[in-house]
């Protein structure tokens, strides 16, 4: 599904953010997904890139990148819709070699790590929607027994409940970003990532966006350990707000995100 890649990159950008360097991540320095040591060996340096160096990734550079090392890794062009995101995702955020074992043992094939023909074969024979569950609970159960889950869980639970009902969507043929209308919300952007005040007033919708995300989140995050104990009415509640906040995140990645990226294709300046 290669015309996939351009919204599946949209929001793994979306998810990963701009340049973040926390003490707590084993992966250091990391900007659009891209750790030190990834930039560093895309560049041929024989070491880590620096903090300045990988703060100063293009996005381009991160495109390319995702490209090449991650989709090309886990053959995106040979899944179908909805699992390649969810793949790829997994495989930014875990590396490519753990989201194909994950995927391998969801389908019951030896889980050497590569996507051959037998796995493609299995997931073809599987109903989409029901291994992109399969999958997305058992990269959650997998997050859960890394060290960091204490710091990162939260962030990764979200992530993946973002993804599960994003990766479901595009399976059933429909896409998960949507344009963003004078009255609509979306999520702000990553900080080197410029949005203009014009055409509908795209500047005041990304000053109110934050707000409603802002909330959303915190709301999601207080029901999140209640999830899942037998109450419907909270497991309802709990699944909205997730559904809402892909919603508002990836509208407003989409007014400038989706659009560097086509005029990347384009060879237009970005």
């Amino acid at each position: 599904m290669r015309d996939n890649l351009d919204e599946c990159l949209t929001l793994i950008f979306g998810s990963e953010g701009g340049y973040v360097n926390h003490p707590k991540d084993p992966g250091g320095a990391t900007k659009y997904g891209i750790t030190a040591a990834t930039l560093g060996a895309h560049r041929g340096l024989g070491r880590p890139a620096t903090p300045n160096e990988v703060k100063a990734l293009s996005l381009a550079e991160a495109t390319r990148i995702l490209e090449a090392q991650y989709a090309r890794s886990i053959r995106f062009d040979d899944l179908p819709a909805g699992i390649d995101y969810a793949v790829l995702d997994f495989a930014v955020n875990s590396g490519p070699a753990q989201a194909a074992k994950t995927l391998q043992r969801a389908l019951g094939v030896n889980p050497d790590g590569v996507i051959g023909e037998r796995t493609i074969e299995a997931i073809m024979n599987r109903q989409q929607p029901t291994l992109i569950n399969l999958y997305c609970d058992e990269r959650l159960a997998f997050l859960k027994k890394l060290k960091t889950w204490s710091t990162f869980g939260k962030g990764w639970a979200r992530r993946v409940a973002e993804v599960r009902a994003g990766a479901i969507k595009m399976s059933r043929g429909s896409s998960v970003l949507t344009p963003v209308t004078a009255t609509g919300t979306a999520k702000a952007l990553p900080a080197d990532t410029k949005a203009t005040a014009t055409s509908g007033g795209k500047g005041s919708i990304m000053a109110t966006i934050g707000v409603a995300t802002t909330t959303v989140s915190a709301t999601t995050d207080k029901l999140a350990p209640l999830a899942g104990a037998g109450n419907k009415l909270i497991d309802y509640a709990f699944t909205g707000l997730t559904v809402v906040g892909v919603l508002l995140s990836v509208a407003g990645i989409a007014l400038v995100a989706r659009s560097q990226l086509r005029a990347l294709r384009s060879g237009a300046p970005v």
